[in-house]
């Protein structure tokens, strides 16, 4: 199992290689992983908008896995042009996906069968709204990062072009409620606006590092560890649902304080300040973005909804959030909103960990970077969760990168 996982997640990434718009100026890095987690969080919006104004059932699960394997094809084919991309998917899909699965399929089925089964089949189906609502996420990604190149490239020969090519695909999605109010730059739009300013955030700032990697691409990972272990844990829908979108979100209050490195926050005083100020900025600036029927929702995932934090198991029992020390078997029930915010955390810190080893492995050192892999690695080679080790993932990340 462990020894698929970290295949799988430094396959993902890759995507931190990958710059998107080479042939395009760019006023800043836009790479594929910060694309993928940006898709990610419209996907949210687009499918809970449709499922609390229209009424419509989603299957969570399929869109999620849909998310990651996605992102795993991404950084398999890397940065094919756009209108060569769907080409090739529409005239050579059966020889593209084979490739795809040639590259990556051992891995996922080291760690899951049936989820290499899912793996296979997803790129087989073209229908659902589930999948609609992902391929308008990816669009959208794209629109706002071409608004920002449009910016500095207005007088680009071929830019009008790329400009109205965007703009149709989109109004072909407007029947997804979601798209049209981010599309007229409605609050929704400022919402997934807040989300992509995360992109802007430099991770470990004090440290050069190879590939660098944004606040919300290491988001990305920790939501796609997170879902993934879950489904080890035999976590119902609604619990992976929650894992996911916790891992995702778990660092979006940093838009309002920027990324506090780990040594502040642990000061004393610091963190406590830190967490009430996020709060306030959480309630004031972020909330109101969203239309009033998924605000306790998303409170609840941020962890503001009690007195806790995203990191902290919890369920909602007879609606009061519980803090609980695991989510036990009579627990992981969809009418519970299970949260595994330790698993989560343990995530977090193996992401990180990968980032500092990864850098390492690069031949970018620096005592930040050696600090950091040495004594997260040792943090993470003592911690367990429910059955979960995270040494022994420890242990199979630094087998793939070799000696670092």
């Amino acid at each position: 199992m462990y020894s698929g996982l970290s295949g799988i997640i430094l396959k993902l990434y890759d995507l931190a290689y990958i710059e998107r718009w080479n042939d395009h100026p760019k006023p800043f890095n836009i790479t594929e992983l910060d694309k993928q987690a940006h898709k990610a969080a419209i996907a949210y919006v687009i499918g809970r908008f449709e499922e609390g104004l229209r009424d419509k059932e989603l299957n969570w699960s399929y869109l999620i896995e849909g998310l990651i394997f996605e992102a795993i094809q991404r950084a398999i084919l890397t940065d094919i042009k756009p209108q060569v991309f769907h080409r090739l998917l529409k005239e050579r899909s059966k020889e593209i996906n084979e490739f795809v699965a040639d590259k990556v399929g051992n891995h996922i089925k080291n760690f899951d069968q049936e989820l290499h089964s899912r793996f296979l089949s997803y790129f087989q189906d073209f229908n659902g709204l589930e999948k609609r609502i992902i391929k308008a996420s990816h669009f959208l990604a794209t629109y706002w990062e071409f608004q920002m190149i449009y910016s500095v490239g207005i007088r680009f020969y071929g830019i009008e072009r790329v400009k109205e090519e965007i703009e149709d695909t989109i109004e072909d999605f407007f029947d997804l409620v979601a798209v049209e109010r981010i599309y007229l730059h409605k609050k929704t739009y400022n919402f997934i606006d807040l989300v992509g300013q995360l992109r802007f955030q430099k991770r470990w700032i004090l440290s050069p590092r190879i590939p660098l990697t944004t606040v919300l691409g290491h988001m990305f990972i920790v939501a796609a560890l997170s879902y993934l272990l879950s489904l080890k844990l035999g976590a119902c829908q609604r619990r992976r649902f929650l894992n996911f979108f916790t891992g995702l979100f778990h660092d979006l209050p940093e838009v309002t304080t920027r990324d506090v490195i780990a040594p502040v926050k642990r000061e004393a005083g610091i963190s406590d300040i830190l967490k009430d100020y996020e709060r306030e900025q959480v309630e004031r600036v972020i909330l109101p973005l969203l239309p009033e029927f998924l605000r306790e929702e998303f409170s609840y995932i941020l962890g503001f909804l009690d007195k806790g934090d995203e990191f902290s198991n919890r369920i909602i029992d007879k609606g009061v959030v519980r803090e609980v020390s695991s989510i036990t078997e009579s627990m992981n029930r969809d009418e519970l909103y299970p949260i595994d915010g330790k698993l989560i955390k343990g995530c977090d810190n193996l992401g990180a960990y990968i980032e500092a080893a990864l850098s390492l492995y690069h031949g970018v050192r620096s005592r930040h970077l050696k600090s950091a892999v040495e004594s997260i690695g040792s943090r993470l080679k003592k911690e367990s969760y429910e059955g979960i080790d995270f040494g022994n993932l420890v242990i199979q990340i630094d087998k793939e990168l070799g000696e670092i």
